[in-house]
Parts: structure tokens; C-alpha cells; sequence
């Protein structure tokens, strides 16, 4: 599905729908892209017990190399982290949180194509962050 994607290193960003931020780690291959989601949305489900609307925590950790990671927590456990994010990947993705949501999902490059998971397979989820920018 083609889509304006921005690829910095291993992580990937689209903007989707009314311009909703979808960012995610990048693979080469889709059996090991879709596996991999599926285990993390399971393990999300597990985590937050099921419940929509379960309280987490976005943040921007600053790593030793400039780059930053966001992580995901929920409870005090985490649910997700993406790593190496540049400065310029993380503005833009600041920049389309306008709405305050944003999607976790995963991409995977193929002959050039970017696929977004969240769009072919529904893989993927929503957290709704109004206070994530302030903190960042």
C-alpha cells in the first residue's frame, strides 16, 4: 500500500488517515514483521488485562549516542520501545501529534514499497497520549 513513509534506520513513520502519526520498527521480511507484531499486541492485551482504556505513560529517554527511545508503560511494565530515534524522525513525529494519538505498529520494505501492518493486516495499536508532548 503506498503511502509517504520516513525511514530512519530501522524505524519508520506515515502519517495516516487525517494525518495520525503511525511509527514502528522497519523489516525486510513480512513473515517476520507480521509474527512480531502479533506477539506484541498479544502481549499488550495480556499487560493492560484486556481494558481499552488502560492508563500509560509515553516518554523520550535521551540514549548515551544523542538519539532518543520512546517507551511505552504501562503499570510499570513496559510495552513497548522504539530506539534510535533521530532528532529530525522525532520532530516530525512530535509535529503530528496534533491530535494527541498516535499508532505503534510495524512497516515492512519490500521492492521499494514501504507496507504499513497497520493498514493491510490491522496490526497495531492506538494509544491516545494528551499529555505525552508536554513531558517531552
Amino acid at each position: 500500500m503506498a503511502h509517504r513513509s520516513i525511514v530512519s534506520g530501522d524505524i519508520a513513520l506515515a502519517f495516516l488517515g487525517e494525518d495520525i502519526p503511525a511509527i514502528g520498527p522497519r523489516f525486510k521480511n513480512r513473515e517476520a514483521a507480521v509474527k512480531a507484531a502479533r506477539l506484541y499486541l498479544e502481549s499488550i492485551n495480556e499487560i493492560v488485562g484486556g481494558a481499552r482504556e488502560a492508563q500509560v505513560k509515553i516518554s523520550l529517554k535521551r540514549q548515551p549516542d544523542g538519539r532518543y527511545s520512546l517507551v511505552v508503560e504501562s503499570f510499570r511494565q513496559l510495552l513497548g520501545k522504539l530506539s534510535n530515534l533521530d532528532e529530525l524522525m522525532l520532530k516530525r513525529f512530535r509535529k503530528g501529534m496534533k491530535k494527541k494519538l498516535f499508532i505503534l505498529t510495524f512497516f515492512v520494505e519490500e521492492a521499494g514499497e514501504m507496507e504499513c501492518l497497520v493498514l493491510t493486516e490491522g496490526l497495531g495499536a492506538v494509544f491516545y497520549a494528551p499529555e505525552a508532548i508536554k513531558d517531552w
